[in-house]
């Protein structure tokens, strides 16, 4: 059986104060805490500064449309219809489903519609009516002409004006036909059947798009 051997007191206290330094080295070395660490700044990803993702963000914002619209691409829907100084009118809105979209700028042609006859349901007949520009002296004043762009989502919108009483001539309407500003070859009609009414002197009246 070995005996317990006695450690000298001088290598005792040597022990004592290495022990001692070390604890203290310990507790004098800074950590970095997660707070630290949460506002170190992290490099940006090379990808996100690459020209192809720059490329595919600026893709996201759609171009502003350059191209005329057609007639071909709008829908026309009555929005509002009222009587002003006896005269009547109607706002109506043009829209668009064009992807692309397209722009309008000015007044666009209208010709009447009526029917044929009671003995043909049905079929219309253009109106022997003149387009005027729209009055100055009704409580309307459309906006001065400028060029729309109609995208999806966003429309545009004119007036039609007409008197519907009157000792002279009138004649029942039922529609029209409307082709775009500045287009006057009524190859590329959008005819909207809606009830005008009675039309009369033989003119009618129509703002520009605004």
């Amino acid at each position: 059986m070995s005996a317990i051997r006695p450690v000298p007191l001088a290598a005792a206290a040597v022990a004592v104060t290495l022990a001692a330094a070390a604890v203290l080295s310990a507790c004098a070395t800074p950590r970095s805490s997660v707070a630290d660490t949460a506002k170190q700044p992290h490099p940006a990803s090379p990808a996100a500064n690459s020209p192809s993702a720059r490329a595919a963000v600026t893709s996201r914002v759609a171009p502003s449309p350059t191209r005329p619209c057609g007639a071909a691409d709008l829908t026309i829907t009555p929005a509002h219809r009222q009587i002003t100084n006896g005269v009547q009118i109607e706002r109506f809105t043009l829209a668009t489903a064009t992807p692309a979209g397209c722009t309008l700028n000015g007044t666009p042609n209208l010709i009447p519609k009526g029917q044929l006859s009671a003995q043909v349901p049905g079929a219309t007949v253009d109106l022997a009516l003149s387009q005027q520009d729209f009055p100055d002296d009704l409580d309307i004043t459309p906006p001065e002409p400028t060029t729309i762009p109609l995208t999806p989502g966003r429309s545009a919108s004119f007036y039609l004006a007409w008197f519907d009483a009157s000792s002279v001539v009138c004649v029942q309407s039922n529609g029209f036909g409307l082709n775009t500003p500045g287009d006057t070859t009524y190859s590329d009609m959008r005819v909207l059947t809606y009830r005008i009414g009675s039309i009369c002197d033989g003119v009618f009246y129509v703002s520009s798009v605004f």
